[in-house]
Formats: C-alpha cells, structure tokens, sequence
C-alpha cells in the first residue's frame, strides 16, 4: 500500500490542473455530456456511465465532502443525517444513517439516482441490493493521503466536473506534502511517542491501517502502536503505561475523558510522561476522522500539537 505521494505524481497533478485551466469550461462539460465518463472506485472497480451523473446520493459524510470539493454539489439529491459538511449537505434528503439496517432502498428509488457513492465494504449489504436493482455504485473507501485525491478525481469525472476534481485532488495533495517537507529532515530524536486515544472504554488506538496512525507519522511523531496492523485495536492501559508516550492526542468528542484529571486516576498513568507534562490534547474529530478533502487540514491541527514550532 502507498502511503506517500511521490514527487512525480504532484507533478503530474500540477500539470493537470495547468491543463484544466486552459480548457474552455463550458465546452468541456458539453463534450463530457455528449459521451459516456468512467473512473475507478477506491474497490479498484470500473464504473462507467453512459453521460455524466445527474442525481447522486452519498451514503457516508466523507463521500458527500469529497464530492462536493469536486464540483458535485449541484448534482447532489440526498445524503444522510450524518452528513453534515458542507452547509449544503445538512439541508438535503435524508435516506438513513450509515449502517445498512438504518439506509433506506425505498428512499434511494424513489430518489431515481444515476449514481450512488457508499462508504464501500462497510456498506456492501446496501450496495449489493442496489445493483440487483440496476443502480450504478461507486465504492468511496480510500485508505491512505493518495487515495483521497483520487476518489476526488474520479468523482469529479464520473458527475461531469473533471476539472475541479482534479484542482480539489492538487490542493489537497499540496497540503499534505507541505507538511511531510515541514517534519521530513526531523531526526528520530525530535519525533516524539505519540499515542491516539479513540475511545477509553474499552481502550482503542489506531493501528497502522488507520488515517490516525498516518496523520501522526506525517506529522513528525511517532505511533506508539504502530506495530499493531488492525485499524483500530483495543489496547490495554498497562501497554500504554509500558510504551511511555510522550503525547497522547484524542479526537474532541473525548471531551473531559482525555482531561489530565481523568488520566491521571488510571494505575500508573499519572508516570506516563505525556500526563505528568500535560501534553494531553484533543483534536477536531470530523478534521481528523473523515477520510476527505479537510483531512489536510486535520493534518496541519496535529502538527501543531506535535510540532508546534514548526507551523508556519
């Protein structure tokens, strides 16, 4: 798996978006509208339409993020209650929640979608009855920083708006590599033993299959827990205790169970060097949970809590 962007490949998006710039806006989008558009699904899948997509319906709030960034807002019929970014998001019809047994097929049909974009394996159940019943689906379930940018490019192919997925996918990948440059001459010395708090009961972090894991790594620290390859293993907090962070980050729906208090009462917990410092910190949970276009920005947040120093 990739879990970096090479310098050739910014380049290649930097010479795509030069390319979208110079194309005549309007005249692009009626040639996309007089053939068909494909693009590849984070499943490595083809889907193929035979115009543009014109009704969509996401089923995940990191799907409705990234199509809105590339360009698919107008096209957008409904979402769900978690939805809510952007603004226009929250005001569109809702189909259900985000597990399958919470999403209505009903609502989705008689929405009449020419393309649905799920949160992929995790909702395989909903995606299956949908295409016995002739609905395109694009599977949006990227697993590391490139797979973002290209779920973005690709959504914005298959909805007609080419050119800004494509912009999106370049803003977003110059972001994260501006940070990566920030930390990457950090010696191992200077990144510090991180531990994410996901939950405290039971206790979880995130394994090196999770964005958590990777926002930590980009970000000049070190996952303590990174050894673990689930996305998100339960621990226990005698390990935490053994492994000594020297930071401990939680998402901010943690709210007053990641306090130093809090911390401080487990069994030896007040020795972990992060608490007996107070470099306890809690971070925007949708900038950091969202595998989206504003995970760029929940890496800039994580930065500062680690590298401070280093934020321009």
């Amino acid at each position: 798996m990739r879990t970096g962007i090479s310098r050739f490949r910014l380049s290649s998006l930097a010479a795509a978006v030069f390319a979208a710039a110079v194309l005549a806006g309007g005249g692009a989008r009626l040639a996309a509208q007089a053939q068909g558009v494909s693009a590849l699904d984070s499943l490595g899948r083809r889907i193929s339409l035979s115009a543009p997509a014109r009704r969509i319906v996401s089923l995940s709030p990191e799907a409705t993020e990234a199509l809105y960034a590339a360009g698919a807002g107008p096209a957008m019929v409904a979402d769900t209650t978690y939805c809510d970014y952007p603004d226009a998001a929250r005001a569109l019809p809702k189909v259900g929640g985000f597990s399958p047994e919470t999403l209505s097929i009903e609502k989705i049909l008689t929405l009449k979608p020419d393309l649905v974009v799920t949160a992929g394996r995790l909702q395989a159940q909903i995606e299956a009855a949908l295409v016995k019943l002739g609905i395109r689906v694009f599977a949006y379930e990227p697993e590391n920083f490139v797979a973002i940018a290209d779920g973005m490019m690709a959504l914005g192919e298959l909805a007609g708006t080419k050119n800004q997925g494509i912009r999106a996918a370049a803003t977003f990948t110059g972001a994260i590599e501006k940070v990566k440059f920030l930390t990457s001459s950090l010696p191992m010395a200077r990144r510090p033993k991180v531990f994410w708090e996901v939950s405290d009961e039971p206790l979880m972090t995130c394994g090196r299959r999770s964005f958590a894991h990777q926002l930590v790594e980009a970000a000049g620290g070190r996952d303590i827990f990174a050894d673990l390859p689930g996305p998100w293993p339960v621990v226990s907090a005698e390990e935490v205790l053994t492994r000594s962070p020297e930071i401990i980050i939680g998402p901010d729906d943690l709210g007053a169970r990641m306090s130093e208090a809090r911390l401080s009462a487990k069994p030896g917990w007040k020795d972990i060097p992060a608490v007996r410092s107070g470099r306890l910190f809690l971070v925007p949970a949708d900038l950091v949970s969202r595998a989206g276009p504003r995970l760029a920005t929940g890496l800039l947040a994580v930065l500062k809590v680690i590298h401070p120093e280093l934020v321009p």
